[in-house]
């Protein structure tokens, strides 16, 4: 499809609603959200009135029976079932409500209770379920097969074939039927926004999936329906008096983004009696003996199945989630997500490099042409292509959105069925995936030039089509290729060597010797470099006081800058003789921390202790003290900063990147610092270059300040690009023995100037041309035997060697 047929958007809300929305979202101005499949948003309202609520109600827990502040949450989570239920159109008498954490919590609490026995002397029914299912659904195999059930899997067009027949029966008496048989599938899928008809759930009820099982229309099972309508509840109106499940499950914060935490599980009144359940806890007990084993369990369906005391300020916070919900109809929102999501779907399939090769491959059950909007919800699902054909990884198109502040999902989204099928991955190639080192929420994006996964889009009710144009911009300016006199120059050899063939490109210059030309320091983590004009010390941790600081958020959060750019103008200096670390930033006094402590020293054994987390590794420091704070708070605009210091006499565990496999491991004992992965990052003047030659001249990248974008600690001039790249080196600097690690992988950090803090597209799009998604440069070292236990030296100008 071309751009000229691409259909044009029609706005679904009026202009009041339109407003109303904006004004409810307005933190929404610089960012893009499109991941409301995974949560939605709160508004302000909604939030405000929960805090207001919160400041002047006072609160008991429940099952303080008598009190007043119980009473009032008692009577509060009784009205919230009855809102609940309202909201999808069915009462107390059809439904019972039972809150839990969320609609995992709700599939697994059914998987463990439902008794596929009918007769205890019969055998266990049947257990089936559609492939395109969340994650938490493929979990309830191994508990019901433990329960004796038989398990069965239907594909899509096995499903899609089985309710086409014309088919329908009569239900036969539960106590007649041998035994319970459970069918399970999702309202919407949350991969490609399909909706499964919901006039399956009477289908099934009445033996349908019979055939399927025995061969024949037999009927000596009772069927439930259990219906995931987790993503499907959040734009839809689910209208329980025409479709009666006999389960249903929801997370609440994928309607109306909080609170989080809390799910329920509506159950049919009518099939309870098939919840057979074991543990008990508190509050679900009518009386239990301690010294005997005697208990009763509660009557009322929801009081025997919530143990302990329930979320009960979730609870309370869940009624005005239903206010904002209700100011615009259900199926306005359906319809409204559905026509951004049209809108979409019908711009990407338009898209074309120009040499006309589409530049998207689009994963869709629909050809979202559903007028009446029946079928198709608001979710869309892709991946991006490059004008020969080759796949782009969602990883690059991850780290490209984050420079537009656009917020996406990557993956598989926790639905493996759909993602495998959409991909045509068979069993075999995603097993083989998994040993190269792919795992769900992993980076492994790209395997044998396959994708391992796509980029989600999904719509929720305050989304606009402003959001979509923001996203088509994006994918134009960075992935669009406009003008192919550009050659590629790069050839598909080795994988293990990703850069090493740019290597070849360039011929050694004759008699060029090695050497180290900058040595840099970055003693506050993400912030600027400390360039080092003689020599340093090497201690067992690295480069002395290199990333020896660290600034966190209130919450204890590192805070970098892929959270704000402007970390980079923070400017550290060391004055070694003063014993301080000056810290500068435009338009700031500069101020000052000490470089060195004595640790027996009272005022440093004061200081509070805090923890916070590097890659997903814990690390400790100690607060630097509230007059640093309120500096960089200041400087940085944002209430609570607080600057931590690594702690000498912790230990963490090394951390380095495996090149072959992507995957952070543990290895030996020595001491980091707040590095990232590895105690030191090298960088080649040559690869520079060569990378330099090839950012186009009108891009907004200013190449005279590349190098200071990949935050290099050694900056080296070699005979050729990529020399460092060669696998398996030992790199000599000086008399310093190093290892070399690997290839340094790379995010949207690289596109922040590091002079201005300004965000650019490139160097991260030339990257990921060249080496087809593999956006790697530099190379980490190692420390060698020489460096483990003993302080070294490093000088300006000493010798390189690669061995």
């Amino acid at each position: 499809m071309d751009r000229k047929t691409a259909v044009k958007f029609t706005p679904v809300y009026e202009l009041d609603v339109r407003e109303y929305l904006s004004s409810e979202f307005t933190r929404l101005t610089n960012e893009c959200y499109l991941d409301h499949a995974g949560a939605t948003l709160y508004s302000k309202t909604q939030i405000n009135k929960v805090v207001n609520d919160l400041n002047s109600a006072l609160y008991g827990n429940p099952h303080s029976a008598g009190s007043a502040s119980s009473s009032s949450v008692h009577d509060i989570i009784e009205r919230t079932r009855f809102r609940i239920l309202k909201h999808f159109h069915t009462s107390t008498k059809e439904y019972d409500v039972i809150f839990t954490s969320g609609a995992t919590a709700s599939l697994k609490t059914v998987a463990e209770t439902f008794n596929f026995k009918n007769n205890g002397d019969k055998k266990s029914g049947y257990f089936v379920y559609a492939q395109d299912n969340h994650t938490s659904v493929l979990g309830m195999r191994e508990v019901v097969k433990r329960n004796g059930a038989t398990v069965i899997s239907l594909d899509r067009d096995k499903l899609l074939k089985i309710f086409s027949e014309d088919y329908c029966v009569s239900k036969k008496n539960v106590d007649e039927a041998d035994n319970n048989s459970l069918f399970v599938y999702s309202a919407q899928c949350n991969f490609s926004g399909f909706k499964c008809p919901l006039s399956w759930i009477e289908a099934v009820e009445n033996g349908i999936l019979n055939k399927t099982i025995f061969g024949e229309y037999a009927n000596n099972t009772r069927w439930y329906t259990f219906l995931d309508a987790a993503s499907f509840a959040a734009t839809n109106d689910l209208d329980l008096s025409i479709y009666k499940p006999d389960f249903v499950c929801l997370s609440f914060y994928k309607m109306f983004g909080y609170p989080t935490g809390i799910g329920a599980l509506l159950v049919k009144n009518s099939s309870a009696r098939v919840l057979e359940k074991v543990y008990y806890g508190g509050g679900t007990v009518e009386i239990s003996l301690s010294s005997n084993n005697f208990h009763v369990k509660r009557q009322v369906l929801h009081e025997r199945f919530e143990d302990g005391t329930i979320p009960f300020l979730a609870i309370v916070s869940l009624q005005y989630g239903f206010d904002e919900l209700s100011k615009i109809s259900q199926k306005v929102i359906s319809q409204h997500v559905f026509s951004l999501a049209q809108y979409l779907y019908s711009m990407l399939a338009s898209l074309r490099h120009s040499n006309r090769k589409a530049a998207v491959v689009l994963y869709a059950d629909t050809q979202y042409n559903d007028c009446d909007n029946m079928i198709q919800g608001g979710i869309v699902s892709f991946n991006l292509m490059r004008s020969d054909g080759s796949y782009i990884g969602y990883m690059q198109v991850l780290h490209m959105a984050a420079l537009y502040n656009i917020h996406l999902r990557t993956g598989c989204f926790c639905n493996p069925g759909a993602c495998q099928r959409h991909l045509r991955l068979s069993n075999e190639e995603v097993l083989k995936n998994y040993d190269a080192g792919y795992i769900c929420g992993g980076k492994s994006d790209l395997i044998d030039g396959k994708p391992t996964g796509a980029i989600r889009v999904s719509f929720g009710y305050m989304s606009t089509v402003e959001d979509v144009q923001k996203l088509l911009a994006m994918i134009d300016e960075c992935f669009l290729e406009k003008n192919l006199t550009y050659t590629r120059i790069l050839k598909d050899t080795e994988k293990t060597r990703d850069i090493v063939t740019a290597s070849e490109l360039s011929s050694p210059r004759a008699g060029a010797l090695p050497r180290l030309l900058q040595l840099f320091v970055y003693p506050v983590k993400s912030c600027a470099a400390f360039e080092v004009l003689d020599s340093w010390t090497i201690t067992p941790r690295g480069l002395q006081y290199d990333r020896e600081w660290m600034i966190v958020t209130a919450s204890g959060a590192s805070y970098t800058q892929k959270h704000q750019s402007a970390l980079c103008l923070i400017k550290p200096c060391i004055k070694e003789k003063e014993n301080a670390l000056e810290l500068h930033y435009p338009g700031m006094p500069l101020i000052r921390v000490p470089l060195r402590y004595s640790f027996v020293n009272d005022a440093c054994l004061d200081k509070p202790m805090c923890h916070s987390r590097v890659c997903g590794h814990g690390v400790n420091g100690t607060d630097c003290g509230s007059e640093v704070a309120e500096w960089l708070s200041l400087a940085l605009r944002r209430p609570g900063l607080r600057l931590l210091r690594k702690l000498r006499e912790t230990n963490v565990s090394y951390r380095h990147l495996d090149t072959e496999n992507e995957r952070i491991e543990s290895g030996s004992s020595l001491t980091l610092s707040f590095s990232s992965q590895s105690q030191y990052l090298l960088i080649n003047r040559e690869s520079l270059k060569w990378l330099a030659d090839r950012i186009p001249h009108d891009s907004d990248c200013n190449v005279e300040t590349l190098q200071q974008r990949f935050r290099g600690n050694f900056i080296i001039s070699c005979e050729r690009p990529f020399q460092e790249c060669e696998p398996n080196q030992i790199c000599v600097v000086g008399i310093n023995e190093f290892k070399v690690k690997g290839p340094c992988t790379r995010c949207q950090m690289i596109c922040v100037d590091q002079t201005t803090s300004r965000k650019t597209v490139e160097p991260l799009r030339t990257l990921a041309k060249e080496f087809k998604g593999k956006i790697s440069f530099g190379v980490y070292l190692d420390a060698g035997k020489s460096q483990t236990n003993v302080d070294a030296v490093v000088q300006i100008g000493d010798p390189i060697y690669f061995s």
